[in-house]
């Protein structure tokens, strides 16, 4: 086909693919094959709003071979079934918290609508088909593992790189035809994922209503019992965000602050991390005139940081990071066993990393071994000052990690020793132990365990951050009997009897339970109930910058 016959856009083709002159051999299926050759050897696409195809060099050099490179989503000059499925499926992406846009859906879906008409010339043909090529690919991956590195934005250092076979999964859409399918297997199966997933649809109907009243902001705070001018507003937004039952009785007086009304005020206020009295002020105000579209945007964030997950187990024990909530998890049997307020990192100095790793083992009356962080930062130069310190907080130093070790007097030169890691510090087990009666060994890099703890007023906080990192369970004792289920001898008056002994006790669990922490400003509640906090360690304004930079803006 010569060039006077391909167009504008077959002239601009072929002079950039075929420089020189040279075009390729004669016959469409020659010619848009050549098209396609020409586009990966050049790695780039004209149309693309990310041109440059580089990071798929690998996945296209083994979808269109050099030797033989053919359209895909082509039979001959006709369009396969599956290529305007799949182009559908790339305009559905909102549905999982992606931006159809970094996709290209609305030009693919033109060019896909031209092609079924019979217009398009073979070297639209081409462009079009790399294009849904790269384009299926960066949404499986961008919804199987997320879009930002794992070394920006807030990942912890433990969670794996999660590959996949995208060429496999391009060839499988193109032959069976069900992009949805596809587009299923890859997606993370935790509840939390799927839950946050329904949350999105629930915002997006709410944005796209009619605007939510706004509440006006109280000249004083406004007590139970009290009237205000407020109250029709706010009844009007707590009743569409699903805090007021719609069941609820008619206010007898229009502003009048009821009864039925601070239940609902206490629920919003419990849902978004805020003290739970039923005092309308404001942040409590504040926080209910969030519109729906930030809804929506912490939500798409908090799904980015589920996909960062390996899929789980049989059991799983969760931590949600910003709101300080643990749940154990039966994937198998599909139940919620237990769920449990936590402390988390300190948000200034000791964030708390999100981690994907399994509790391998359950120690009853356990030594705590400071971290050596919070050895050389902490103690150490409280037991240089004061010698007698170390005695007062049941602390001692040992050659061997035996129980039974001798302890060895706290000299200077002894504890240079401890700062070099020749000698061990450790608190004993006690009522003031740091670890409480039971941890729960993690491996992972970071030092990061669950544990109980002696300070147990902490958790009847709103804001949870007070650890140097690790986990601080309310009832560390009912976690040991969900997670020693089925191991032998262990009920629940031996681990009662084990946390209450003189003496430590590990357990080495002959199947070890899947642990993950997770970062999200959104989460919702087996339920089905919607929480939204603060960006405690500001790790969404991070995610926010990635993703710009990506886009190049």
């Amino acid at each position: 086909m010569g060039a006077a016959r391909l167009g504008w856009v077959g002239v601009a083709l072929a002079a950039m693919l075929w420089p020189g002159g040279a075009r390729p051999a004669a016959g469409v299926e020659t010619e848009a094959g050549n098209g396609v050759a020409g586009i990966v050897a050049s790695g780039r696409h004209p149309w693309l709003s990310q041109p440059d195809l580089r990071d798929f060099a690998r996945e296209l050099a083994e979808l269109y071979p050099a030797d033989q490179a053919r359209p895909i989503w082509f039979e001959g000059a006709q369009p396969a079934p599956a290529l305007l499925a799949t182009v559908r499926a790339l305009g559905d992406a909102g549905r999982l918290g992606l931006d159809p846009a970094d996709l290209d859906a609305d030009r693919l879906l033109e060019e896909a609508r031209r092609s079924s008409a019979g217009q398009l010339p073979a070297p639209d043909r081409a462009l079009l088909d790399v294009a849904l090529s790269v384009q299926w690919m960066r949404y499986l991956r961008a919804a199987h593992a997320g879009r930002i590195p794992m070394h920006r934005a807030g990942r912890g250092a433990d969670l794996p790189d999660r590959p996949l076979d995208l060429p496999a999964l391009v060839r499988t859409t193109r032959t069976g035809g069900d992009a949805a399918a596809v587009l299923a297997s890859v997606e993370p199966r935790h509840p939390g994922y799927v839950r946050l997933k329904a949350a999105l649809a629930r915002q997006k109907l709410l944005a796209a209503a009619a605007p939510l009243p706004e509440v006006p902001l109280p000249a004083r705070k406004v007590e139970p019992g009290a009237e205000w001018e407020g109250i029709p507003a706010l009844r009007a937004r707590l009743s569409l965000l699903g805090d007021l039952p719609a069941s609820s009785a008619p206010p007898q007086t229009a502003n009048l602050y009821d009864p039925a009304l601070v239940a609902a005020v206490k629920r919003f206020q419990n849902r978004h991390l805020l003290g739970e009295d039923g005092v309308i002020g404001k942040g409590t105000v504040a926080a209910m005139n969030v519109p729906a579209v930030r809804r929506i945007r912490q939500i798409e964030l908090s799904l980015e940081r589920w996909r960062w997950l390996p899929d789980p187990g049989r059991r799983e024990v969760v931590v949600e990071l910003p709101r300080a909530e643990m749940w154990a998890l039966d994937l198998e049997r599909g139940t919620t066993d237990l769920h449990m307020r936590t402390v988390v990192g300190e948000a200034h100095s000791h964030a708390t990393p999100m981690i994907a790793s399994s509790i391998t083992s359950v120690v009853f009356r356990p030594y705590w071994v400071p971290p050596p962080k919070i050895l050389k930062e902490e103690i150490l130069p409280k037991a240089k000052a004061d010698p007698a310190w170390l005695a007062g907080q049941n602390m001692e130093i040992v050659a061997r990690p035996e129980e039974g070790a001798e302890p060895i007097e706290p000299t200077e030169d002894v504890l240079a020793q401890v700062s070099k890691g020749e000698l061990i510090l450790r608190q004993r087990p006690g009522p003031r132990n740091s670890l409480g009666t039971v941890k729960f060994v993690v491996p992972d890099s970071q030092c990061i365990g669950l544990h109980g703890t002696p300070h147990k007023k902490t958790f009847d906080l709103p804001h949870r951050d007070r650890s140097h990192g690790c986990i601080r369970l309310e009832d560390p004792d009912a976690l040991a009997r969900w997670v020693l289920v089925g191991e032998p001898g262990w009920d629940a008056a031996r681990i009662a009897a084990a946390s209450d002994a003189d003496t430590t006790t590990p357990v080495r669990l002959r199947e070890p339970v899947g642990v993950v922490l997770v970062y999200g400003t959104a989460t919702v509640d087996p339920d089905g109930t919607e929480h939204y906090v603060d960006d405690l360690y500001h790790l969404d304004a991070q995610a926010e910058a990635e993703l710009a930079r990506q886009r190049g803006r």
